[in-house]
């Protein structure tokens, strides 16, 4: 299949993917109800910060809630597998010349756009909200270093997506411990290496640590070359993520096709 042709089969299936989107969500119940409720969680977590009557401890915990935003949203594609077989569409995928990998992607690129939509607006809002000192016009990069982190999110939900393929009951738990993890290991709010050596090896090898390091020691004044060794480390474990996630997807579908069991939804 030509590279022009895997386009149109990628810009299809995102137009599919925001189609089902807008059909669960309205303007209003999006913006009242999940951006209100992201909001909220930063603004907690952030508040926490005049606990310690610290002006940086504010600065920290709110651009390290905003940016962990972004991987909430793209971490919901862990649930589109589930979605794609209890609608019925696995099956059809599966039997499209494009590839069940390249369709699945595609379709859930809504869920990292969406995230970097609404870790922007919330990142704008924390710093109104608190008078964050942040440099401009440095903070006008922000919206790339949460590309990078979401895009690595999104190669983390992939292949943990492909886990929870034949196990839908647990979708929304691992959603939850996931992105849970993620605000407790990977530096939002105390520093990566607080905790023992080993966990912070470990979170070396997830998203958001990086890429949020590399913002931190940017957005401190810190020149960009100097800080793109972090946010390069941060593009190649999503890209690393990625990777698993497609021969994770692969291996789940075939597993699928050899018991006969790919048209059911559980």
């Amino acid at each position: 299949m030509s590279t022009a042709r895997w386009l149109s089969v990628g810009i299809t299936a995102s137009r599919i993917g925001f189609r089902e989107f807008t059909a669960f969500y309205t303007w209003r119940t999006w913006v009242f109800g999940w951006f209100f409720r992201l909001v909220t969680q930063v603004l907690f977590f952030s508040a926490v910060g005049y606990l310690s009557d610290s002006d940086e401890r504010v600065r920290y915990l709110a651009v390290g809630n905003a940016t962990v935003v972004v991987c909430i949203e793209s971490l919901v594609v862990i649930t589109t597998t589930v979605r794609e077989r209890a609608q019925g569409t696995l099956a059809l995928q599966v039997a499209a010349p494009a590839g069940f990998a390249v369709t699945y992607l595609f379709r859930g690129v809504y869920c990292l756009l969406i995230g970097l939509l609404s870790g922007s607006a919330v990142f704008t809002v924390a710093t109104v909200s608190f008078s964050l000192d942040v440099p401009y016009p440095r903070v006008l990069f922000t919206p790339l270093f949460l590309a990078v982190i979401g895009a690595s999110a999104y190669g983390l939900g992939t292949f943990i997506g492909s886990l929870v393929l034949r196990r839908p009951g647990v979708q929304w738990l691992v959603l939850n411990l996931s992105y849970i993890s993620m605000m407790t290991f990977c530096g939002v709010n105390v520093p990566a290496d607080y905790w023992p050596a080993g966990i912070t090896l470990a979170t070396g090898l997830l998203p958001l640590t990086h890429g949020l390091s590399a913002l931190r020691a940017f957005l401190d004044g810190m020149p960009l070359t100097d800080v793109l060794p972090q946010l390069g480390a941060e593009f190649l474990i999503g890209t690393a993520w990625m990777v698993a996630g497609v021969w994770g997807l692969k291996r789940a579908v075939a597993g699928e096709l050899r018991r006969g069991t790919i048209e059911l939804s559980a």
